[in-house]
């Protein structure tokens, strides 16, 4: 008999090792549509409004980390809300996802951006 192989996807909030009291870690915001991102996906601010997967090579906002996605959201064909760890918390920098073929150095540029919103990376 062959078991079928289950993948288990990243859960809400596995990523975090603390937080501010209360909520004041977190913000809701709205996830741009045409992306579909996972619980601890690193994402920028868009000029244009929303957030967006992190990638250093875009210019339109999304280059400059500005949280991690709190749980998975997929705005694939139209923009959803999220909550996004926005500030003051540590997380475990294994459990982040970022943009596909990101390289190490790369990473640990939004690490130290994270550093400067408070958000600290282990």
């Amino acid at each position: 008999m062959v078991m079928a192989t289950l993948t288990e996807s990243r859960h809400a909030g596995e990523f975090i090792i603390s937080e501010a009291n209360g909520h004041r870690s977190r913000d809701t915001v709205t996830v741009a549509a045409g992306n579909n991102l996972q619980a601890g996906h690193v994402v920028g601010a868009l000029t244009a409004g929303g957030y967006a997967e992190y990638n250093p090579t875009n210019v339109d906002g999304s280059e400059t980390p500005a949280g991690i996605l709190f749980d998975a959201v997929d705005a694939t064909d139209a923009a959803q809300t999220g909550v996004i760890l926005a500030r003051d918390c540590e997380v475990t920098g294994a459990d982040l996802a970022f943009f596909a073929g990101a390289t190490e150095g790369e990473i640990e540029t939004a690490a130290a951006a994270l550093a400067e919103l408070g958000i600290i990376v282990r």
